[in-house]
Parts: C-alpha cells; structure tokens; sequence
C-alpha cells in the first residue's frame, strides 16, 4: 500500500522532566505523523504502552497489522481525512511510564500535558486535542482527560490498566521472590546489566515500575513504598489502597463530570492475558448507568498485536475533534 503519510520529528526541552531523580533526559523526540494536514486539523497525542515508546509505533510487523499499516489504511478508505498524530518519546529507566507525575520516575504529566501540548501549540496553533493509547498508553489516555478536560475533548483506551486486582496481583508472588533475593534496589542494577529477561524478571520490574508511579515514598525521594510485606509476602494494605485510588475502574465513578462531552472509545480483547477486560467492562458499566455517551467494544483477541482495532476508533475520534 503506498502511504500518503509524512512522517518527521522535532525534539523538544522537556522543562517538567528536569532534575529528575532518575537522571532520565530533559531532552526528548517527538515523531510527528501528518496527513492532508491544514490550519484546521486536529492533533492526536500517541502514548505508547509499557516497555514501549514512540519508535515502537513505528515498528514494522509481517505477522500482524502494525500501527502504521493502521494508518495507511485508514487514509486509504478515507482519502479526505486530516490530522496530526504527536508520538511523544516517554521511555524511562524503569522501562516504560504510567504518565504520572512521580517523586521517584518524574513529572510525565506535567510532560505531555506542558511540554509535549506547549511545543505543539506553540508551532501549529492552539488545535482540537485528542489522545490515545494502549495498555499503559491507555490507562494514561483516560487518566490525562480525566484530569485535564478543559485540554483534550476525547481519548481512547484500549486495554488500558484497570481493575488492579486482576491485572497486577498475579504479578506480585514472582516480584515477591526477586526482590527478597537481591532487594528491590539490587533487582533493578541486576535487570540493567542483564542481556535478556525471563518472564518472571519482566513482571517484577513492572510492579517494580508501577509502585514508582503508584507509590513513591512521601516521606523520602528516591524510596519506593511496596504494596506488599517482603517479610511475609502479605499485602500491604495501606500501600496497596494508595495503588487503587490510581484504578480506572474505581475512580471513574468519582470523575464522570470531566468526561461529560468528551468522546469516549473503550476497547479490549476478550482473552486479555492480564485480566484488562474486566476492568474496561467495569468502566463502561459506569459510564452506561450514568448515561454518558461512549463506545465500548470487546474483540475476540488478547492483549498483544492489535494495534489493528484503531482502525476502528480513531476515525471517530477524529471525526468528533473535526465537528467540535
């Protein structure tokens, strides 16, 4: 398929992410993917999901529709369509982001919502916004509306983060096991030096991650409250509350007012290896009984190589940001 799209990158000071406890980079890319773009068309914000970044949109696959054949399709069924997709570079040291502000990762949301929506507007005007993601580019996609609505008029989530109880807790026993080995801090000097990653280590550096963001100590900078005993291997149970305040599928019935308007597409495989789909069908119950408009979709898939279902979401949100 011949692509229409103009693909270029600018990079950008991300004043937000300065000092940093990580060390992480202040200066970051931006992939800017353009089509049939003019003074009036609406940008969408990419975020990429765990262990990803902007360059994994990117990725070209011969085992399944990637992003960008997504695109090309979409241009090719609906020629006249107009738009800018910003694919913002979010990777960190701890492989991947919630888009969170975050004593111990960085401010992520202060990132995408200044520095990221600032260079934009700065260079293109102020434009209608949208923003979408999957798996943690979706839980961020909900989360940066939710907060934010004056700023993004839509999103769409797809297996975005949710029902923290299902997605996250079978993760803890192996998280468990590699942090009493080597302690959380010798973990992760352990998984940067190593060459390659089991499947264990891989969930334990995401729980790893997710207590950056979820539970960063508020008594000290560069400590990170576990939601679990490392002792006994029990829940921590105050800990683990402060994880589920951060829970689509519980704080949405809290927020429905700021997603009142806005244009809502859920989406999520019925065979999600992480459970996602019980949280995204509770989020859309919510939204259901509180009578706000929204789409909602389950697909006969499971959480990986589906970046082919936005195909199916992002002509309407662009559509909606089009007609505001």
């Amino acid at each position: 398929m011949v692509s229409n799209l103009t693909i270029s990158k600018v990079s950008i000071h991300a004043v937000s992410l300065q000092s940093n406890y990580l060390g992480d980079p202040t200066s970051r890319d931006i992939v800017l993917i353009t089509h049939n773009f003019h003074d009036e068309s609406p940008v969408l914000i990419g975020l990429a999901g765990f262990f990803g970044t902007s360059l994994s949109f990117m990725n070209r696959s011969y085992s399944s529709q990637d992003f960008i054949s997504t695109l090309e399709r979409i241009c090719s069924s609906i020629p006249d369509l107009s738009f800018m997709i910003a694919l913002p570079d979010s990777m960190t040291s701890l492989y991947g982001n919630q888009y969170m502000n975050s004593s111990y990762v960085g401010n992520y949301e202060d990132f995408i919502t200044k520095d990221v929506v600032g260079i934009l507007q700065k260079t293109y005007g102020k434009r209608k916004l949208g923003i979408f993601g999957k798996s943690s580019g979706g839980f961020g996609a909900y989360n940066l509306t939710m907060r934010n609505p004056n700023l993004f008029s839509g999103f769409v989530d797809v297996s975005g983060d949710s029902a923290f109880e299902y997605c996250y807790l079978k993760d803890f026993p192996d998280s468990i096991e590699a942090f009493r080995k080597d302690g959380l801090k010798g973990f992760l000097e352990k998984f940067r030096k190593s060459p390659t990653h089991s499947r264990q280590d891989l969930n334990a550096m995401g729980i790893a991650a997710m207590a950056a963001f979820y539970s960063p100590s508020r008594n000290e900078i560069g400590k990170i409250d576990l939601p679990f005993d490392l002792d006994t291997g029990l829940l921590d149970y105050e800990t683990w509350k402060r994880w589920i305040e951060h829970d689509p599928a519980r704080n949405i019935k809290s927020n429905l007012q700021s997603l009142r308007d806005k244009k809502i597409i859920l989406q999520v495989g019925k065979r999600d290896e992480f459970s996602i789909n019980i949280g995204m069908r509770s989020m859309h119950e919510t939204l259901r009984k509180a009578g706000i408009d929204h789409e909602y979709n389950e697909y006969d898939e499971g959480h990986f190589s589906i970046d082919y279902l936005y195909e199916y979401s992002l002509p309407p949100l662009l559509s909606h940001l089009e007609n505001l």
